[in-house]
């Protein structure tokens, strides 16, 4: 199982080297160099700041999910806890290996492991959201100029997420049955946990409350986050004219989603490769949709070091 599992991660590491130098050799790798001399250094900073920002309501968000569940933790334990496994996101192989520091942090503290586990997948799935209803708004939006090639598709992959969500937070019956239903999933107790979420909230009155206040939450959360992406693409020279805004926010959340398959080691390649794909039907440069989602990648990774700056100090005290 071990040698498995070895084999199947430098797979990975194999398929993101060499998508990332594939790339490179596809475009002009001249022109690549071009762009980064030029780049503008203060929308560089400007736009890690906003992923800093939208990274600090991250932390918020999940707070909320886990005190209405009915863990007593403080705000700064959270925030510390949150950074810390956002660095490890970003410096293990697969990209939810922060929030297994996290569960592992937090039920340390004494609380039910399988608890914080459902309250993180939760905050996960309120991203996805978060950036599908902003996609899906773009999508409507972009529609009649005929600009993007199969929105169509892209609409309604946004709707079915969208929709599912919301359905399962207004709709007594579908919560209900949903409960029963997973509820008969015996495996390390799942069942028993998700439905004890679901109670600890404070019944469907408060549900609603809760999720209606996260909900707008993370769309601010995923909106920062877009807008990192486009204020990257400003330094490098990209104009931010006409409907070119709302393409990033039709193809960031794409990629977001394409990134939940674990193909390469944190998307590395893959989400370069597909972000090369979808700019340019819209008329961006190749070397530009290259940079844009590396330098992005870049970004999150410095700002992640906070919280490996913090696991160093907690360690060190130990």
């Amino acid at each position: 199982m071990r040698a498995r599992k070895i084999l199947f991660q430098s797979l990975k590491v194999i398929i993101s080297v060499g998508l990332i130098a594939f790339l490179i050799w596809k475009v002009s790798p001249g022109e690549l160099l071009r762009y980064l001399k030029e780049i503008d250094l203060f929308l560089l900073v400007t736009a890690l700041f906003v992923f800093l920002l939208s990274s600090f309501l991250g932390a918020v968000q999940w707070y909320i999910l886990l005190r209405k569940s009915g863990l007593e933790l403080v705000f700064p334990k959270v925030l510390n806890l949150y950074f810390v496994g956002l660095f490890f996101n970003n410096f293990l192989p697969a990209n939810v290996g922060g929030d297994a520091f996290k569960i592992f942090d937090v039920a340390k503290m004494g609380n039910d492991p399988y608890k914080v586990f459902a309250i993180t997948l939760l905050d996960r799935i309120f991203g996805i959201f978060g950036l599908c209803v902003l996609a899906l708004v773009s999508s409507l939006i972009l529609f009649h100029t005929g600009n993007i090639d199969n929105l169509w598709v892209y609409i309604l992959i946004f709707a079915f997420i969208v929709g599912g969500v919301v359905v399962v937070i207004l709709n007594k019956r579908v919560v209900h049955f949903l409960r029963n239903f997973f509820s008969r999933i015996t495996i390390w107790k799942i069942g028993e946990r998700l439905d004890l979420i679901f109670s600890q909230l404070g019944g469907s009155r408060n549900l609603k409350s809760v999720m209606a206040r996260v909900s707008l939450l993370t769309i601010l959360i995923q909106f920062l986050r877009i807008m990192t992406h486009i204020i990257i693409g400003m330094s490098i020279g990209m104009e931010m004219s006409g409907w070119m805004p709302l393409y990033f926010f039709v193809f960031v959340p794409l990629l977001g989603i394409i990134m939940i398959f674990p193909i390469s080691i944190n998307g590395l390649g893959v989400r370069e490769g597909a972000g090369i794909f979808l700019f340019t039907g819209v008329g961006i440069l190749a070397e530009q949709a290259l940079l844009v989602e590396f330098l992005t990648y870049i970004v999150m990774v410095f700002v992640s070091l906070s919280g490996g700056v913090l696991f160093l100090r907690r360690h060190i005290r130990g």
